[in-house]
């Protein structure tokens, strides 16, 4: 008896964990899901990140700003290509119209992380949080791929 009640324990704990984490990155208006980023090297003080948002709601939602406890700043930046010459700027105003979706993908929209505190190695994960300008704050992991697999998001 007393094993079964142990199991039980476990399993609603295990529950539980689950469900924090699929709220941790995911809310009734805004869905976060496959961020991702590659693994640095010990000297590397900045990298990119990329993630889908999906807004399900009925209204705009306006992001403010980015943060992580693994970087100084966070920035969404996007590219422009002028005369074959290819620049990257910052990103000032986020907005996501009703019921439409945000990419940011290698080439294209992304974040960039500035003031790496650490080394980012395969396989793990940080948080990464998004506030919005209604003053909730969302939080999505981001999985740090092998760098080898880097070339392949390129094409």
């Amino acid at each position: 008896m007393f094993t079964i009640l142990k199991n039980v324990k476990y399993l609603l704990f295990l529950l539980l964990f689950i469900s924090i984490k699929v709220e941790a990155n995911h809310h009734e208006k805004l869905a976060l899901h496959g961020g991702y980023t590659f693994e640095t090297n010990l000297e590397q003080k900045a990298t990119s990140v990329y993630l889908s948002f999906f807004n399900n709601s009925k209204e705009e939602i306006e992001i403010e700003s980015f943060s992580t406890n693994i970087a100084n700043s966070v920035e969404m930046h996007d590219i422009k290509i002028t005369d074959d010459v290819v620049k990257m700027f910052k990103v000032e105003s986020v907005k996501i119209e009703s019921k439409s979706e945000l990419f940011l993908q290698p080439g294209g929209r992304h974040l960039m992380l500035f003031g790496l505190k650490k080394k980012l190695n395969d396989k793990e994960s940080f948080i990464l949080k998004v506030h919005l300008k209604n003053k909730l704050v969302l939080e999505t992991d981001i999985l740090v791929l092998d760098k080898k697999l880097k070339s392949n998001f390129l094409n």
